[in-house]
């Protein structure tokens, strides 16, 4: 089945109302993932002019649902202008395709979105989506990459990593099983350079430090609040460029010192399907041994929360556990059939199964010995 998928990534101390807006304009199955962003302190005084930027971090939460094509721009229009996202600095929302290959009987309830948007907003389409996958205490120095060439604001979320480093061999006792997740929205045009700065500085080339990749995006507003200075004037650099955008019609037109970077002739994976499996807390790692004896490589499972409203509009929450698993696309259809003959999709486990394309991804990978 074809539908969207919508995430919202603003500041924590809004999530709860913006839930409750959601709920208000029909929509029942609500996923809310935490995690932090960062961006750089300025401190203009002249001695600390050739320090290292310090970075400022405060909590986020990256509000996701599953809709139908025909309520995307009325739900994106709604949230953008009520939350004003159109401002540096207020958050990001962005909208993909996806395909859901199964689901509990739970989220096959009707949604009837009340809201009919009287005119569309003006959305960026040029934009993809880089996720970085790193051991903990990396996420820092991947989210810096992005800040200091100013091209979005980065959340990182957290996880556990199941599967590959059991792969490793006594290396795996040197590789924790956290995960950091960098997630981050910026133009298309910049997704070279910067996938090829996140290989540099993570050394994603090197066996068990975590794999990058890159999924298309619809269409979205970018937080491009990138710095915190004192300075004070009449309006800051980044609402300068962000009037700059809406005028254009896109971010094409900024020339970063991204283009400067060299990109080194690297061996990409093509043909991959991005698999979000979502489940009861603690069945996932089950179902991830399921998934890899059908060709799923492993996963990072990562915490939600999921609310939802019932036939009585009363609401609920529980938690969820979402296991990541970059496949090749030829698998899914396999990996898929194991995991509805686990019952996982009828049972206690109450799991939904969704694929959405990756455009290129980079990670580690021996090289055959002859």
């Amino acid at each position: 089945m074809k539908a969207v998928k919508i995430s919202i990534i603003l500041n924590k101390a809004l999530s709860k109302s913006i839930v409750y807006d959601l709920f208000a304009l029909g929509i029942r199955h609500i996923f809310i993932e935490m995690g932090r962003s960062s961006i750089l302190n300025k401190n203009t005084s002249f001695t600390n002019f050739l320090k290292r930027q310090a970075l400022v971090t405060y909590p986020i939460e990256i509000v996701s649902m599953i809709l139908d094509e025909s309520d995307e721009n009325a739900v994106l229009s709604y949230i953008a202008k009520k939350y004003d996202l159109r401002s540096p600095g207020k958050g990001t929302i962005f909208s993909h395709d996806i395909t859901v290959l199964e689901q509990h009987p739970d989220y096959r309830k009707a949604q009837e979105i009340h809201f009919k948007s009287k005119h569309s907003e003006y959305f960026f389409m040029q934009l993809a989506g880089i996720i970085c996958v790193v051991q903990r205490g990396e996420g820092d120095k991947i989210s810096r990459i992005s800040l200091n060439y100013g091209a979005s604001v980065p959340a990182t979320t957290h996880g556990e990593g199941s599967g590959v480093r059991d792969k490793l061999g006594l290396l795996r006792i040197t590789m924790p099983p956290e995960k950091e997740l960098v997630n981050l929205v910026l133009s298309k045009h910049d997704t070279n350079p910067v996938m090829e700065l996140y290989i540099e500085v993570g050394k994603l080339d090197e066996p068990g430090r975590g794999i990058a990749y890159v999924f298309p995006i619809k269409q979205g507003i970018v937080n491009t609040k990138i710095s915190r200075s004192r300075i004070d004037q009449a309006a800051s650099l980044e609402q300068m460029v962000s009037a700059i955008d809406a005028l254009k019609g896109g971010m094409e037109w900024r020339k970063s010192s991204l283009e400067r970077e060299a990109t080194k002739r690297r061996d990409y994976l093509y043909n991959l399907s991005e698999l979000n499996l979502i489940c009861e807390e603690g069945r996932g790692a089950k179902l991830i041994e399921a998934a890899m004896s059908s060709g799923a490589p492993g996963a990072t499972i990562c915490k939600l929360r999921y609310n939802t409203l019932d036939d009585k509009l009363e609401m609920h929450r529980y938690f969820r556990e979402n296991c990541k698993m970059i496949v090749p696309s030829s698998r899914v259809q396999a990996i898929t059939q194991t995991l509805i003959e686990t019952g996982c999709f009828e049972g206690d486990a109450k799991a939904i199964l969704y694929a959405q394309p990756v455009e290129k991804a980079f990670t580690y990978r021996a090289r055959d010995i002859k």
